[in-house]
Order: C-alpha cells, then sequence, then structure tokens
C-alpha cells in the first residue's frame, strides 16, 4: 500500500506539492507521512510572482487564512492582465484580461452584441463593455473591502507575492500544521529497486529516505525524472520564442504609491516587460527571444522602461535567467512524478507557471493510487491529462503573439508564421471566425484556460468573428443591451464603495492577530469577579479561574478572550470584588501548590493566536488527595466541583471567537 510520499525540493513547488498532499492524506489515523527533502546549499527560484484565482481555494484547502498569506507573503490582490502595445505598438494600444468573467457569461456571449455597438460607431474595448474589473484596474481599486472577511469578494481575484516568502510561509505551515516531515540534507544518488523504481534517496547526512512514491520538485535540475530517469525533454522554442529574462526589484518612491490591480505587460522590440505590484516595491523583468536581441539590448531596453519610475535606474540590481521552453515527455514515470520546472516551463506569460503546479499536486493528492498495483493506471491517465493541458497552455500563450499586427520587428512577424503555430490553435482560430468561444462546454473540463480568457484574449486583439444565424437574434440583442447596461451601472457605483490596493494593503499590515490577555495586568471586561448568588449560572456558562491578589485567590470567570467579543456582550457582570469565600474555602485555596497556573494558548480558525496568563486552577492530583481524605465540609467540596466542571466552558469561549470573525 502506497504511505510514504517523498518529495525532493523545496521553493513555492515542493512545499505547496508537500502541503497539498499532506493536507488531504496525513492524519492521526493513518499511517501515511509525506517528506520533504531539500538542500540547504541550493538556492531556490521562485516560479514567478502572480497567481490565479485558483490559489484562493489552494489557501483555504491547505487551511492558510488569507491574512496571514497577505502579512507574511508581501502579497497584494491581483485582478487581471494588462497588455500594453501588443496590438500595434500605438499609443492606445492596450486591453485587459480580468478574472472575473464578462457579464451574464454563463449563458450569455455578449461577443456578438458588443461587435455591433462597435460597427455602429461606439468603438469601446471588449473587457471595457463586459466587465466591471477594468474600471477597478484603471482606478487601482481593491477587489473587496476588508470587512468582507477572508477570500469573499466582490471581484475575482488572485495575487501578487514575494515568492520567497511565500516558500518560507509553506515551510512553517507545512511542518507545524500539516504534518510534513523536513529533512534539510544534499541527496547524494537514487537507490533502485529490481523493478526500476526508486526504492531511496540517499543523503550526505540522513542516511537513506525511502518512500512509495518520488515526486521531483527539484526544478531545472530534474534529478529524478531528468539526471535517474532519463525522460527526454520535448522543446518548443519552435512555437515559444522567449529563451531569456532579466528580472529586478524595483523600490517605490514613497511608501504611498499606487499598488497596480493588474500584471502590467508591455510589449518590446522581441518580448515583453513584466511590471508586477507588490506593497513593499515592484517586481519587473523583461522576457525576451536572444535570436532577435542580445542581453545587453534587452537590458537597455527594461531600463528605458524604467527611467520615468525609478530615480537612478544604475543602482538596480538586474539578474539574467536563461529560459528552455517545452516540457517532459511523461510527468509520472514508476514511481516518479515530476512537479514544477522540472515537469518543464514554457515563459511567464498569464502566470501559468504556479497554477500549473497547483493542479498538478491537487491531481496526484485527488487520485492518490492506494497500491503500486495500481500506479501505472493512474499514471497513464495523469499523462495524458497533463499532456493536454501543457497543449492547451501552449496554445493560449502562442495566441497572444499570432493576433499581434505588430510589423516593426522580425520577433513579431515571425510569430505569426503559420509553421510556428500549433496544428491545434490554427483549427480553433478556424472554428472562432465563424462562432465566438462560449461558456457551452465545447473546452475542456481540462483546459487551463475557461473560454471567458479565450473571449478577452481574441476580441482585446481585435479578432473578429463573422455574424451567424445562431439563436434568436433579437432575445439576443436585448438581452446584451441588458447585460451592458448592467455593466455601466457597476462601473458608475462600485469603484466608490471600494478601497484602493494601497488602502486596503495598509489596513491588512496595521492588523495585528497575535493578542496577548494578562488578567494580572488587564481591567476588567474580558473576565469578571464570581459573585456567589450566580455561581450555580455563571459555572453553567463561562469557565472559572483563579486570580492571584494581595490578599489571596479569589475566583473570576472569562466571558471573552479579545476586544472582538468583549463588545459584543450585553450581560451585566459584577465589577467589583466581594468578599464571600468561607473561611474553610479561602483556607483551601491558599495552601501551598493546591492551585497551579495555566496559561491559554488558543489558534482560531483565521490563525489569530490568543495567549492567556494570570490564571490559575485546582491542581488535579492535588484536589484527589483531599477527596479522598473526607475532610472538607460538602458544602466546600461541591464548590470545587463546580469551578473544576465549569473548565468544560473553554471550548465555548473559542467558538465564540470564531463566529465574531467569520
Amino acid at each position: 500500500m502506497i504511505k510514504s510520499i517523498v518529495v525532493l525540493g523545496g521553493g513555492t513547488a515542493g512545499w505547496l506539492t508537500a502541503s497539498l498532499i499532506a493536507a488531504k492524506h496525513v492524519n492521526d489515523y493513518s499511517p501515511f507521512k509525506v517528506t520533504l527533502v531539500e538542500s540547504p546549499n541550493i538556492p531556490t527560484i521562485g516560479v514567478g510572482e502572480g497567481t490565479w484565482p485558483t490559489m484562493v481555494n489552494t489557501l483555504k484547502q491547505l487551511g492558510i487564512s488569507e491574512l496571514t498569506f497577505m502579512q507574511h507573503c508581501d502579497a497584494s490582490f491581483k485582478q487581471a492582465s494588462k497588455f500594453v502595445h501588443w496590438v500595434n505598438g500605438k499609443e492606445n494600444d492596450y486591453y485587459y484580461h480580468p478574472f472575473t468573467p464578462p457579464q451574464s457569461f454563463e449563458d450569455l456571449s455578449l461577443v456578438a452584441g458588443w461587435q455591433k455597438l462597435n460597427v455602429n460607431g461606439k468603438n469601446e474595448k471588449f473587457a471595457d463593455a463586459v466587465s466591471l474589473q477594468t474600471t477597478l484596474c484603471q482606478q487601482k481599486k481593491a477587489p473587496k473591502q476588508l470587512k468582507l472577511g477572508d477570500f469573499n469578494t466582490i471581484e475575482n481575484y488572485g495575487y501578487h507575492l514575494d515568492a520567497g516568502k511565500f516558500a518560507k510561509l509553506l515551510t512553517e505551515h507545512g511542518v507545524n500544521k500539516l504534518g510534513v516531515i523536513h529533512v534539510l540534507d544534499d541527496v547524494i544518488d537514487v537507490i533502485s529497486d529490481e523493478n526500476g523504481d526508486i526504492a531511496a534517496l540517499m543523503t550526505q547526512e540522513h542516511g537513506n529516505i525511502e518512500g512509495d512514491l518520488f515526486i521531483d520538485c527539484s526544478g531545472q535540475a530534474a534529478k529524478l525524472i531528468g539526471q535517474h530517469y532519463n525522460v527526454p525533454f520535448i522543446s518548443k522554442k519552435d512555437v515559444l520564442f522567449i529563451d531569456k529574462a532579466i528580472a529586478t526589484q524595483v523600490p517605490y518612491k514613497t511608501v504611498q504609491d499606487p499598488v497596480e490591480s493588474a500584471t502590467i505587460s508591455t510589449a518590446q522590440s522581441a518580448g515583453w516587460i513584466w511590471d508586477i505590484g507588490l506593497p513593499t516595491r515592484r517586481g519587473v523583468g523583461h522576457v525576451f527571444s536572444s535570436k532577435y536581441i542580445s542581453v545587453e539590448q534587452a537590458k537597455a531596453q527594461l531600463k528605458e522602461y524604467l527611467h520615468n519610475s525609478v530615480t537612478d535606474v544604475e543602482q538596480l540590481q538586474f539578474r539574467v535567467l536563461d529560459i528552455n521552453p517545452g516540457h517532459r515527455e511523461v510527468f509520472w514515470h514508476k514511481n516518479c512524478v515530476a512537479v514544477g520546472m522540472s515537469s518543464g516551463f514554457l515563459e511567464p506569460l498569464e502566470a501559468s507557471a504556479l497554477v500549473m503546479v497547483e493542479l498538478a499536486a491537487k491531481t496526484i493528492a485527488l487520485h492518490m493510487p492506494a497500491s503500486r498495483e495500481v500506479m501505472d493506471i493512474v499514471a497513464l491517465q495523469y499523462n495524458d491529462n497533463m499532456r493536454f493541458r501543457w497543449q492547451r497552455i501552449i496554445d493560449f500563450l502562442k495566441l497572444h503573439y499570432v493576433l499581434s499586427e505588430r510589423d516593426d520587428e522580425g520577433f513579431w512577424r515571425d510569430n505569426r508564421d503559420l509553421t510556428t503555430i500549433p496544428d491545434s490553435l490554427q483549427a480553433l482560430l478556424r472554428l472562432w471566425y465563424h462562432q465566438a468561444p462560449d461558456n457551452n462546454g465545447f473546452l475542456s473540463p481540462y483546459d487551463l484556460f475557461p473560454a471567458a480568457s479565450y473571449q478577452y484574449i481574441l476580441y482585446g486583439m481585435g479578432f473578429k468573428t463573422q455574424e451567424n444565424h445562431l439563436g434568436n437574434p433579437v432575445m439576443l440583442a436585448k438581452r446584451a443591451l441588458q447585460a451592458f447596461s448592467k455593466v455601466k451601472e457597476r462601473q458608475d457605483k462600485m469603484p466608490g464603495l471600494l478601497p484602493t490596493n494601497r488602502e486596503i494593503l495598509n489596513e491588512i499590515h496595521q492588523l495585528n492577530r497575535d493578542v496577548t490577555l494578562d488578567i494580572d495586568q488587564s481591567t476588567l471586561g474580558y473576565w469578571h469577579y464570581l459573585c456567589p448568588t450566580k455561581l450555580n449560572d455563571i459555572s453553567q456558562r463561562y469557565p472559572i479561574f483563579f486570580k492571584k491578589e494581595s490578599q489571596g485567590f479569589t475566583p473570576i470567570y472569562l466571558t471573552s478572550l479579545s476586544d472582538k467579543t468583549k463588545k459584543a456582550l450585553s450581560m451585566s457582570h459584577d465589577t467589583q470584588k466581594k468578599s464571600w469565600l468561607t473561611n474553610e474555602l479561602a483556607t483551601m485555596l491558599n495552601q501551598p501548590n493546591f492551585l497551579e497556573p495555566v496559561k491559554l494558548a488558543i489558534t482560531l480558525n483565521d490563525d489569530t493566536d490568543i495567549n492567556v496568563s494570570g490564571l490559575h486552577v485546582i491542581e488535579k492530583n492535588k484536589w484527589q488527595q483531599v477527596k479522598l481524605s473526607n475532610k472538607l465540609p460538602a458544602q466546600v467540596s461541591q464548590q470545587l466541583e463546580v469551578f473544576i466542571s465549569s473548565l468544560q466552558h473553554v471550548p465555548r469561549l473559542i467558538e465564540q471567537e470564531n463566529n465574531a470573525r467569520s
């Protein structure tokens, strides 16, 4: 039976994969385990700083709150990709690919209605006509209000993030919350079984790490799928020409500079420049084809792009990276699966790399073979699905270049050469010339990009679909006008209700989810003195503790753990200490070691950590000894039992806090 998964390699790919598998399969009732082995001597390279909206569900699956993610990963909200100078290079040449589908997309295509309006002289960009999100991006607005809570939103969004910080968060969460075993060591050999499977990874300090399924997240080195198994790599340089990248980090001029709501992709002579806004900096880079321009020429173009927004471009550090566009012939071979850059990489356009890691890890976790006997069956289907996905990503990325009208450089002209366009994309273009991509199930559920994405690119780039006689044209035209009117209504109303990206990020980073409550130092409100006439009532609702004061210990009860619930309570509580303890009870409570200090350390559903100190409870062993002695009056004994039993209401306080935050 499969019960031990070994992931080779850390970084975002390794830790996302290990964590998603552990989140689904590791628990106290199964021997299933996930081990991640990474070298302390190999720096990790993030697969990118942009995500798709799929990351929202991924964080939910992992149990990472959005606030924790945003604060720890220097993250911001990403609502779209903005393409500048991709069509013809003229001044007003830009369009958006928003993450929210066009208005009424589930049951209505607005393409025909939009084309008719433009024929009649309106000349409005497609995304502007069908989506609120372009307006939000132009105004640098957030997709939500913070009061909506984690992951709740008005418009779809993904994230821009610091990949290194994300890997660190995943490491801590994977080990501490999901039970991933972390081995920090160099792998010096791969040990094979008689049937050709991998039996173990030999490490320098930790011996052999055995497993049933090995996942190769070792990046471009591809230590298992490439170096060990020699699975062929299929180059796609003949289709996608990008083979170099120059990356840099750009500081804001001031801490309150606006933060973009979209990834900005600006076309250049032989590639394009990405520009991503994080809360504390921008991530900027130039991807290009070295067949058409040199590294120095590409760096000069990047510096020219940055010239107006950076005080001294020469002070920036530039890193040159090689890109080898392509993917493995198969991704799951024997008991080894390649995920991340070991499986392939194309180019950063549309942030496809990170979402492919998500998809691969979730598919492996969902289709995890129960035994080695059925693994090859699972692997066969996995390979078919992943090959299809890679090809459709290639088609989608190529689409951006194919539709360009730029004729100023060989790079753009050659991208339109039919010999560089996959047959599958040529067939789709012929189809879409006659009928627009629609939400009708024609595209496979394994397509990474939905029909809405194809619409945004096609009609953003100026593609024309011929008029046809499908459906009821009168009814469709009427519904299209209603949809356009709804979009305009939302564009007029919603921006005024939403904060800017900078405003919501400031608010997020001012929030503190670490709550410390010291009963000895805090004022009344979280806790209250216990009145003897209310003992039975209080003990049925709240946990009773003891507080040390100058005259000895006195009973108190907790009613809340934070300001959120403190403000919500309206019940009348005692605000003054009342001396009501009998001599016998007071004497018993103040005996040496009869009470012991306790500290409540609670982690709520939204990752808020609450620590409560200054509390004391009856020491159980001491209480048992006193009970057995039969020396206490019955009333005192009964009161002490009530104090102890009231502690069962601590979970109620935790539930109260979770409800206040949900």
